[in-house]
């Protein structure tokens, strides 16, 4: 079973290559959260859990996901995280939730996939992301061919704890949030935010979103916007965005 979690498309796309090559069941976790459906997942087979790095951890609302739910069948676990530079110390943290849940874990790997926080940084441009894509492919090709045989999947040197510690913390607690985002005049209504956040914190009011408290900064409503209506504060004006549609 293949379990994923995804703003801007990194981690949905790796998780249906792994899917598809290991012809496993692929379950979105966004859908489960945004229908605020907990209820239990049963596999025979590995679970294999695919999500981004979000400052050196995986996303809380993923690891909030993952603790609530009753896994029944196999305790034999994946994690295949996706990030643009280096997952940190990731897997330390993946370490202790497995122990709270009695998995085994059969591996963590990482993948490097383009850039998609905008909201404190740039992104590519497509050239340069196609490339990135192109490298990715073999990479998440050998994990899923590991993952399909049953195999462990080789370690990876950890990163520095520093930003898994120390900012992720930090960014919680003083960067993520809803406050900055606005829209623009180039906003056509199409309701595609609020369909895709998957805390359900956008509601269309008079054919525009507007935000509510709860904020995982996953992108996904600033980054799919076919408009680009959507900004954040003054640090994503003029930026290209990036998303990687499903296909």
């Amino acid at each position: 079973m293949v379990l994923y979690f995804s703003g801007t498309g990194n981690s949905r796309y790796t998780a249906k290559k792994i899917a598809e090559i290991s012809g496993d069941e692929i379950i979105s976790v966004n859908q489960r959260i945004k229908s605020r459906n907990y209820s239990p997942v049963a596999s025979e087979k590995p679970l294999v859990f695919v999500g981004p790095v979000y400052g050196g951890r995986l996303p809380r609302i993923m690891e909030d996901y993952i603790r609530k739910v009753s896994f029944t069948g196999t305790r034999k676990t994946y994690f295949a995280v996706t990030c643009a530079a280096t997952p940190w110390q990731t897997v330390a943290y993946v370490r202790k939730l497995c122990e709270e849940k009695a998995f085994t874990l059969l591996g963590f790997n990482s993948i490097l996939m383009p850039q998609n926080y905008i909201a404190a940084g740039s992104t590519q441009p497509k050239e340069a992301n196609d490339r990135i894509l192109k490298k990715a492919e073999p990479r998440i090709e050998e994990i899923a061919g590991l993952i399909r045989d049953g195999k462990r999947l080789p370690a990876e040197q950890p990163g520095k704890a520093m930003m898994s510690r120390v900012l992720n913390p930090i960014m919680y607690s003083m960067m993520i949030s809803a406050k900055k985002f606005t829209v623009t005049d180039k906003c056509t209504g199409c309701g595609k935010c609020e369909q895709r956040c998957p805390l359900n914190n956008i509601k269309l009011e008079n054919g525009r979103p507007s935000w509510g408290k709860d904020c995982t900064h996953c992108m996904a409503c600033i980054a799919g916007c076919p408009a680009e209506a959507i900004e954040y504060g003054n640090k994503t004006q003029g930026k290209t965005r990036y998303y990687l549609a499903d296909k």
